[in-house]
């Protein structure tokens, strides 16, 4: 009975002190996770060159000290949260590749629904093109990068196969370039692209390639049935 209390009173003195442990440990990642949250919308209001430790701090809600506590400067902490942010792009991308590659649909409805879902809100977007800039200045991010533009031309193959290409393959870089374009037109100048437009282009741009590569039957049909 000794040994067993003694056993219960270890037991007992080990969790009360790993407890408060295990909530640091939690408590930090989550004030590390609103740091790098809070400096992706920064970015997407101000670009990278707004990102400071109290802009980031003030967004996040925490102590101005704690950027320092986590990261060794501001650019690690930039560098690794649009990192983490072209992750779960990538993530989301492959997940629209998925769901678009389960149908099969006229190239007007592929059209519609890959202009309507290839492209994140205006906030992701503006960052989404930040992390661009920042991979086109300097190494740290063309890994991530490179993977987030693969994944959304793996979008475009998904939507390009599901509307009946043979060859899906080929097309999808003209594609993903073609929407991240009037992506990047809308969010200059809100308003002054047509709501239409981008769909307009994708299905024309899809069946110009089919005609460009000798399946003229094939998009004469495919534009007939829509």
């Amino acid at each position: 009975m000794t040994e067993v209390w003694k056993n219960f009173q270890t037991l007992r003195t080990v969790s009360a002190v790993t407890t408060p442990k295990r909530h640091h440990r939690e408590r930090g990642k989550a004030r590390r996770d609103a740091l790098l949250r809070a400096t992706v919308e920064v970015a997407a209001e101000q670009g990278t060159a707004g990102i400071t430790h109290r802009a980031v701090t003030e967004k996040a809600g925490v102590p101005l000290a704690t950027v320092s506590y986590f990261f060794d400067s501001i650019t690690q902490l930039v560098e690794e949260a649009l990192r983490t942010f072209t992750a779960s792009e990538r993530a989301r991308l492959i997940e629209l590749a998925n769901a678009l590659g389960a149908e099969r649909r006229s190239p007007d409805e592929i059209a519609a629904a890959f202009a309507a879902e290839s492209a994140p809100d205006r906030s992701a977007a503006l960052a989404m093109f930040e992390a661009y800039l920042h991979a086109a200045r300097g190494p740290e991010l063309h890994a991530p990068v490179s993977e987030a533009l693969a994944a959304s031309r793996q979008v475009a193959s998904a939507a390009a196969r599901a509307a009946g290409a043979p060859d899906p393959d080929l097309m999808a870089p003209a594609l993903a370039a073609l929407a991240h374009g009037f992506v990047m037109h809308q969010l200059a100048v809100p308003g002054q692209v047509a709501p239409d437009a981008l769909r307009s282009a994708l299905r024309a741009l899809f069946l110009g390639y089919l005609l460009d590569n000798g399946h003229v039957e094939l998009a004469l049909s495919l534009r007939a049935s829509g």
